[in-house]
């Protein structure tokens, strides 16, 4: 069964976000979206762990049924290395931070995953989701897509909305609040 790493560092964060939403709206509206990518993973039939320092977040993974592993704290590379090396089979590391993200758009990556390492970009040059066997060189951060295409050249790009729209700035909030996609945090 292919696993769904979700690495999620806290629910405090969103912070490119707190012009507009407090604290409290911002803590509510992550655990929303890990909420739907964890529900999407478990309807395409993959085994999701939760990747976290934060108990917090710990707890809210464990009190809905999902699998902990800690992270150390010492970056997103290094947790999703550590994460996917012990795991005996394909993994799919995703991003909690997408609005849109499907039972079907994670079933297309594992469908593709079959062959070769899967890289499916943010709108803006990112890295949202990273398929694959055994190690891989996770590079991430702004502009990770290039580098991660460059390191694994291989590998299939899926370009779809659902895994291409993450949740990063004012204007995605307002543009996914407005069209009904999002219902406003409150």
């Amino acid at each position: 069964m292919t696993r769904l790493v979700l690495p999620i560092r806290t629910f405090a964060g969103m912070t490119r976000l707190s012009a507009i939403l407090g604290p409290e709206q911002r803590r509510k509206l992550a655990i929303k979206l890990g909420t739907r990518i964890v529900t999407a993973g478990r309807a395409a039939g993959l085994d999701v762990i939760v990747v976290t320092p934060d108990p917090g977040v710990g707890q809210w993974a464990s009190d809905i049924g999902v699998r902990v592993a800690h992270d150390p704290g010492s970056g997103l590379d290094d947790a999703c290395t550590a994460t996917v090396a012990s795991s005996t089979g394909p993994w799919i590391v995703a991003h909690a931070d997408l609005p849109l993200v499907t039972a079907q758009s994670l079933t297309t990556v594992n469908s593709a995953l079959d062959s070769q390492p899967v890289l499916a970009p943010s709108r803006d040059g990112g890295t949202n989701v990273v398929a694959g066997r055994g190690a891989f060189p996770f590079a991430y951060g702004p502009g990770s897509f290039a580098r991660h295409l460059s390191l694994v050249p291989d590998a299939a790009v899926i370009v779809r909305p659902e895994l291409a729209i993450d949740l990063d700035t004012e204007a995605e909030y307002r543009a996914l609040t407005s069209s009904g996609v999002l219902v406003a945090a409150s």
